[in-house]
């Protein structure tokens, strides 16, 4: 018996390009969309980047509203938690001026001291000082069950960082 080649070819690359557009249309319209949907809904941030890996979504934002930003952040930690069980959801920030990091990263000690005694009413008043020394504009932090999120700005520089409550191995570990 004797075999075709093209027809053979020709079905493995039919099947081939049905796979992989198959795939490509899933992660478009049931993994993509659905989170730039979510993400274009927030008033508080824009969405910087999307990427999606095989077993990983890598978020990144900018936030426009701090003050809005905590709890418009949880809403999109609850949409992950729910709606994507799959993949290892992480969510950046943009908002890192070097220069003011180095400001955040000045008073961690302090700030990290506070957090493991669990003193949170002592967090405003350290980001408080942090503005009259460094001379910020706005210094500003908000809490909620989970997180303290902490804002820096001086004039056009913006620093926003997510610091988990509640640490695994014991170490302050900011997402920004």
């Amino acid at each position: 018996m004797q075999l075709r080649k093209a027809p053979i070819l020709i079905s493995l690359l039919v099947t081939m390009a049905l796979l992989f557009g198959g795939w490509f249309l899933y992660q478009k319209v049931e993994v993509e969309e659905p989170i730039r949907t979510e993400i274009s809904g927030m008033t508080s941030a824009t969405l910087a980047d999307l990427q999606i890996n095989k077993d990983q979504i890598l978020i990144k934002l900018t936030v426009t509203n701090p003050d809005k930003f905590p709890a418009e952040y949880m809403d999109l930690q609850n949409y992950i938690a729910q709606d994507i069980t799959n993949k290892k959801v992480e969510v950046d920030l943009t908002n890192q001026n070097p220069a003011l990091k180095q400001i955040w990263m000045d008073g961690t000690f302090a700030f990290t001291e506070a957090l493991d005694l669990r003193e949170y009413s002592k967090i405003p008043q350290l980001v408080s000082d942090w503005k009259v020394k460094n001379h910020l504009d706005n210094a500003s932090t908000a809490m909620d069950q989970n997180n303290i999120y902490v804002f820096l700005k001086r004039g056009s520089e913006e620093y926003y960082t997510i610091v988990p409550r509640n640490t695994t191995d014991g170490e302050v570990s900011a997402r920004g």
